[in-house]
């Protein structure tokens, strides 16, 4: 900095008056001493604070007139530009003028110089206070005692839309008796009675439009009111709350304002129920197609579930692939009708494109206000422990929550945690069952069949951990695990024993989805050397065969390759019945449902013998499931059915215990 720069910093630190430089491009190039002090007691929405700051910017935002001046100064449409403005205070009005100037900066740059000053005081008379008003940006009416509008700047009239002539010495309440116990009313006649200055933000139906009013009281009694249109203000605030409670995928409400929507109908009272919806497995369907196709999917299941929802109440996406659900003062039964619309609308297939369509299931946890806890978070936390609960063996689809559920809750979350680890250390294991020949009791094949002594839960049941394992995505982690521990076995079976029967894995539909799950399969049989049709997939017939384009490439590939594909569990459904006429099912298990029955219900019997039939016809192997006494295996032997796994055999057992039973002899 030159000598000379310093020397005029040094003489503008000694004015009263606020000083600041700034460049073309409106960055502050120096203030003064009494600028930064003034800025720092009063904290001006006019003045920036500091060199480096740009002021162009603060004041798009804060005084467009102000903008538009400078930039007219700067750009030569004229010399100067002022302008007075008045700071509403508590106790007095304060008045302020800035004038603006054009200066010469450094290699003849072009600036302004901004010189801003208090003018309070020097307002004394009524031509002046006429010209400071008219120059204002605020709009001002004054009032006398008789509520009558003794003077109006420029702004007020064109805000108003109205003329001087029209208004002046008229009642406010005769010009807008529409405005009579309004908040305009009320407050203007709190400030006339109780002399205090008062101001509120209001909006004004007749001129369509919100104000931010600042209301003195006079010496004579009436009143002073300043106010400025605040629409662009209130729509950026709008926007910006819109913004901020709408989910940006599915634009449906988000977690905050589903959840701010709960605490107001919890504080008026509001009899509600919260339904707590998650999407089984939707992890599978990121994994395998990525997750800009599951943003897609999740779309369309807000689209189709808002259609739905709308008439009853609001639907709020929740993140990741949960929605829920707020409906006021409808029964239980309308709920559990309003809960089947949604299953059913599920059961559709979502079709993304000509090669995508998924079909979804869901698990909905509902919770009862007043009726569970009294808060948002106890409420919601309630939804989500049914719907966790909701997700057990057979999904029942929907639960209310129950007091009891959440220590049920807590053993789930261990369980899940527990995955996240080296499945080797955490205790899963497995046993084999054998599937034996009625005529000649030979060992045809085995299930395989997972097992988990939890570190801190002890001996888990499959009903314990299957369902938790499946929902929280981590089925192929478990079925990689199992398939690794007992090819090495088959292959050393193999190897040393000639080994050469069927291994029967259990696998679900985002397993037959997952092209990463074959990939490893065909990976390790070949590690093993084992061959294909040593295998076979037994599916549930709670699954659907196809639900996906890739899920029918990846079983026909399975095919061409020789593994072989079994049904579980048959008859519960018949859900399979149309797949079997198109797909070679090699065998199907009869569900142990119809062997307890045997001898005590004929029309169950009779349904039994249909199914040997039907596995005739198709020229498929037939094995009863569950089989635990003679007189369950002679019926079934002389009935046709020749294939047995079942406790009247062996139970399952360790696979040493399998090997010196069923392997080295």
């Amino acid at each position: 900095m030159s000598e000379i720069q310093n020397t005029l910093h040094s003489i503008l630190d000694t004015l009263d008056d606020q000083v600041s430089v700034i460049d073309h491009r409106g960055d502050i190039q120096f203030i003064n001493k009494s600028w930064k002090e003034f800025f720092l007691e009063n904290q001006v929405d006019l003045l920036a604070v500091s060199e480096g700051d740009n002021y162009f910017d603060c004041l798009q935002h804060q005084s467009p007139t102000m903008f538009e001046g400078m930039m007219d100064v700067l750009t030569n449409k004229t010399d100067e530009f002022a302008l007075v403005y008045s700071s509403h205070g508590v106790e007095y009005e304060r008045f302020f003028r800035i004038k603006i100037n054009r200066c010469t900066l450094q290699e003849k740059d072009c600036g302004l110089i901004v010189v801003h000053r208090e003018v309070t005081n020097e307002i004394h008379s009524e031509a002046i206070v006429v010209d400071v008003l008219d120059s204002m940006t605020d709009g001002f009416i004054c009032l006398n005692k008789s509520w009558e509008i003794t003077q109006l700047n420029r702004v007020a009239l064109k805000l108003l839309n109205i003329k001087n002539e029209d208004v002046l010495n008229r009642s406010i309440w005769d010009v807008y008796p529409e405005a009579i116990d309004s908040e305009f009313h009320i407050q203007y006649k709190r400030t006339m009675s109780e002399k205090i200055y008062i101001t509120f933000e209001s909006y004004f139906e007749t001129l369509k439009s919100w104000f931010e009013i600042h209301s003195y009281p006079r010496g004579d009694g009436g009143i002073s009111i300043y106010f400025k249109n605040i629409n662009l203000q209130k729509e950026s605030e709008i926007q910006k709350e819109v913004f901020e409670n709408t989910d940006r995928l599915t634009l449906l409400p988000n977690r905050k304002a589903m959840s701010k929507k709960v605490d107001q109908a919890i504080k008026s009272g509001t009899t509600f129920s919260i339904l707590y919806l998650d999407i089984n497995g939707f992890k599978n369907i990121n994994d395998l197609h990525g997750h800009e196709m599951g943003d897609a999917v999740l779309f369309k299941i807000a689209q189709l579930l808002k259609k739905l929802i709308t008439p009853y109440g609001t639907l709020s996406h929740f993140g990741g692939d949960e929605f829920l659900v707020f409906i006021e003062n409808k029964s239980r039964p309308v709920i559990e009708h309003i809960v089947d619309e949604m299953i059913h609308a599920l059961k559709q297939p979502i079709e993304i494109d000509v090669n995508h369509s998924f079909v979804v299931t869901v698990s909905i946890g509902i919770s009862e206000f007043p009726l569970n806890l009294v808060n948002v978070n106890q409420l919601i936390s309630a939804a989500e422990t049914a719907m966790y609960h909701a997700k057990g063996p057979r999904h029942s689809h929907f639960r209310f929550y129950e007091v009891n559920m959440t220590e049920d809750l807590s053993r789930r979350l261990t369980i899940e945690q527990s995955l996240h680890g080296d499945l080797s250390t955490e205790g899963i294991y497995f046993l084999l069952q054998p599937q034996l020949n009625g005529k000649t009791n030979e060992m045809v094949s085995f299930e395989v069949l997972s097992r988990w002594n939890h570190s801190e839960l002890g001996q888990l049941s499959p009903l314990d951990f299957i369902s938790v394992i499946e929902n929280s995505g981590n089925m192929f982690k478990l079925t990689r695990y199992l398939m690794e521990e007992i090819f090495s076995t088959v292959s050393r079976w193999k190897n040393e024993f000639g080994f050469n029967k069927r291994v029967s894995i259990n696998v679900t539909s985002s397993l037959l989805a997952n092209e990463l799950f074959f990939e490893d399969l065909y990976e390790l049989l070949e590690k093993y050397a084992i061959p294909h049709d040593y295998i076979e997939l037994e599916i549930t017939e709670e699954t659907r065969l196809v639900t996906s384009a890739q899920m029918l490439k990846n079983i026909q590939n399975c095919r061409e390759k020789g593994v072989h594909l079994a049904i579980d569990d048959f008859g519960t459904g018949f859900s399979m019945l149309s797949s079997l006429t198109h797909f070679p099912i090699d065998k199907i298990k009869v569900d142990k449902y119809f062997i307890q029955r045997i001898g005590n219900d004929s029309q169950t019997e009779a349904v039994l013998k249909s199914i040997i039939h039907l596995s005739k016809a198709l020229h498929c192997d037939l094995v009863a499931e569950g089989v635990e006494n003679e007189h369950e295996f002679q019926f079934l032997m002389e009935q046709g059915c020749h294939f047995f796994q079942g406790y009247y055999f062996e139970k399952p057992i360790s696979i040493e215990d399998f090997q010196k039973t069923y392997i080295e002899k």
